[in-house]
């Protein structure tokens, strides 16, 4: 119970956070965790973007990571590894 409401309203500061101070306020692990928002709707995301990160060592390596690595990864699903590979084909 405890951890559910440390996370409570997460989501919401995030959005807040980057509406005031831009995308560049979040750590690597906040941004991909903010992306993750977008096809993970109602878990938490931050253990998710620790572990990719973790895996492949940094944010913009996660991004150039193509789908089929991306689901090796516990907890990325399609929807999560296409957001991704999709956020690196149109920068």
């Amino acid at each position: 119970m405890a951890e559910y409401k440390r996370h409570q309203g997460h989501r919401q500061r995030m959005r807040e956070r980057v509406q005031n101070y831009g995308l560049d306020s979040l750590a690597e692990h906040e941004a991909l965790e903010y992306l993750l928002f977008l096809s993970i709707p109602r878990a938490d995301t931050n253990a998710l973007a620790h572990r990719l990160i973790q895996h492949f060592g940094d944010f913009c390596k996660v991004l150039e990571a193509e789908p089929e690595e991306l689901m090796r990864v516990e907890g990325v699903g399609p929807k999560s590894a296409r957001l991704i590979s999709t956020v690196m084909a149109c920068s």
